[in-house]
């Protein structure tokens, strides 16, 4: 545990020992990356990884015609049983010959460049945004959830394209991460949405519509949920029983957070409108998710890392500096306070305690 932990603890290590150096955040993100690289590239394939990994060497008998034979966007490959973009990929490196190891190595690299490059082009504070990161859980569930994992690389991909302005390009990026997991097309919303100001009457009337949701689901399971499941050959997910998550309480505590404390007279620029409004669809779907739950995997891995970017942005737009700090450091505490409630309480169901190399038994 404490080698998950050590990714968040090492951020103030370095930012003292390299307080006046100018590249200090570059250096602690950096760092901070490398690590997660290592963690993931070196992992041992366990749980989910293991019919991953069967997927993989059963594809290597699998000619080129079936597979474009094969192709769909939405629906899940015949040969594999998950989407055609990840079996595709699949494809090819195993018929290159590839290990599924070093198949691992490069997934792992593309997701950890991908969240070195979201962060290092949107954030005021490099430092924070990789604690925030990894406190979220998020690389915890990079161990082992690697189509939804490669998905969310091609979103934060996705994201430039929105700041920009780049519709095509955005609309591209999003059906890509969609033929890794099908989950991603509700990233869609996200464009439309940042153009929207963040004012706190939207912010209010979005955050309870969205929490309705959960008095509502009965209807909403009938006329939409049953529909949207039966196209993605997903009805065994949908159930009655409700059971409350504390990221509910988590996100909507971040929202108010950052209503109250951002400067609401500076015109917010299309960088931190996108992060927000990016983060604030894990609302809704954490709210379905207390009835739906794979849907709270879908907040906390596709839309919660978003907050990493719109907490200090919009922290960073109140005129009061001093305050700025302060919370800033509150905000790291609170981060690892909550990740290690997480490994040493919750684990996530997701096994990645105790850490396993590849070539160790």
């Amino acid at each position: 545990m404490l080698l998950y932990l050590s990714m968040v603890l090492i951020v103030p290590v370095l930012y003292g020992a390299f307080y006046k150096n100018e590249y200090r955040d570059r250096i602690i993100l950096v760092t901070v990356c490398s690590l997660m690289f290592i963690l993931l590239a070196l992992r041992k394939p366990f749980s989910d990884l293991l019919v991953y990994e069967g997927i993989y060497k059963n594809l290597k008998e699998v000619s080129f015609s079936s597979m474009i034979k094969d192709f769909h966007l939405i629906k899940i490959s015949e040969i594999s049983g998950v989407e055609w973009g990840y079996t595709f990929i699949c494809w090819i490196f195993s018929n290159i010959g590839l290990h599924f190891q070093l198949f691992l190595v490069l997934e792992s690299a593309f997701c950890v460049y991908c969240i070195y490059n979201f962060i290092d082009k949107n954030s005021v504070n490099l430092p924070l945004s990789i604690a925030l990161i990894v406190g979220f859980g998020i690389f915890d569930y990079m161990y082992v959830i690697v189509r939804q994992t490669m998905a969310f690389g091609f979103l934060l991909l996705s994201f430039e394209a929105s700041k920009k302005r780049k519709p095509i390009l955005f609309l591209i990026l999003v059906i890509v991460a969609a033929m890794f997991h099908r989950a991603a097309l509700v990233f869609i919303v996200v464009f439309p949405l940042s153009y929207v100001p963040v004012t706190m009457l939207n912010v209010a009337i979005l955050s309870v519509a969205s929490l309705l949701l959960i008095p509502l689901y009965p209807i909403i399971s009938r006329l939409v949920l049953n529909n949207v499941m039966a196209l993605f050959s997903k009805q065994g997910y949908l159930n009655a029983t409700f059971e409350f998550s504390e990221l509910i309480i988590l996100i909507a505590a971040i929202i108010v957070f950052l209503m109250v404390f951002m400067n609401r007279q500076n015109t917010i620029e299309d960088r931190e409108k996108t992060a927000f409004w990016a983060f604030f669809v894990a609302l809704p779907l954490q709210a379905v998710a207390c009835y739906l739950s794979i849907l709270g995997r879908l907040s906390t891995l596709m839309y919660l890392p978003f907050a990493s970017v719109a907490i200090p942005n919009l922290l960073e737009t109140n005129e009061n500096k001093k305050l700025v700090k302060l919370f800033e450091v509150l905000i790291y505490l609170a981060a690892l306070a909550y990740y290690a409630f997480c490994l040493f309480y919750d684990k996530r169901l997701l096994e990645i305690v105790p850490y396993r190399l590849f070539f160790m038994d």
